[in-house]
């Protein structure tokens, strides 16, 4: 639930922009979207953080709600950092009316999906990483457990992504935005879970 609230969190920050500002154009208001998705990953970091330490601090009592929050949000805001900076700047210059815009095609943005999973996922758990592995000798498991968690996780989003037809109304793009980012938090939060289940304390 954590990571479902956190995704529709940024989603919904991504929407907004996108409705009323558009695409961006020019390199400034690339900036601005790019700081803005910067903020909205710190938002979602805090949201699933929040829900990961109400189970975590149960196992390891000595875990600091701070400390894990901090982590999470740094992790979250790297990982939108890094990931928003290729579908921003691959963007047409519309201010440019002689651009020309290369559309990837759908089987190249799932194979980035699935890439972006491994390396957003792995850099996530890493910086929760630093404050885990204070709790748990078993802490570096967790850098694998989020990467193939969002792995899954990024996957199910693309594919909720791709459904809607150009023109689909906004219930039909919530609707199924909603249920793809439900999967994706399932996802994450199951593989994490079964990581975590077998981790001994420090």
């Amino acid at each position: 639930m954590g990571e479902f609230l956190g995704i529709g969190v940024a989603a919904g920050i991504w929407f907004l922009h996108s409705r009323f500002l558009g695409e961006p154009g020019n390199l400034g208001e690339k900036l601005l979207l790019l700081l803005i998705m910067i903020g909205a990953g710190i938002i979602e970091g805090l949201v699933t953080g929040s829900f990961q330490w109400a189970v975590l601090h149960k196992r390891f009592i000595e875990m600091k709600a701070r400390n894990w929050l901090l982590f999470t949000a740094l992790g979250a805001a790297a990982g939108w950092l890094l990931g928003m900076i290729p579908s921003v700047f691959f963007l047409p210059d519309t201010s440019n009316s002689s651009a020309l815009s290369a559309e990837p095609s759908g089987l190249l943005f799932a194979l980035l999906a699935v890439l972006s999973g491994v390396v957003l996922g792995a850099l996530f758990g890493a910086f929760q990483w630093l404050e885990l592995k204070k709790h748990t000798p078993d802490a570096a498991r967790w850098i694998l457990a989020n990467l193939l968690g969002w792995m899954v996780g990024l996957a199910l989003i693309f594919l909720g992504a791709s459904l809607p037809p150009a023109r689909a109304g906004l219930a039909l793009i919530v609707l199924i935005g909603g249920a793809s980012g439900l999967l994706a938090g399932l996802s994450v939060g199951a593989i994490t879970g079964l990581f975590l289940v077998k981790f001994r304390y420090a």
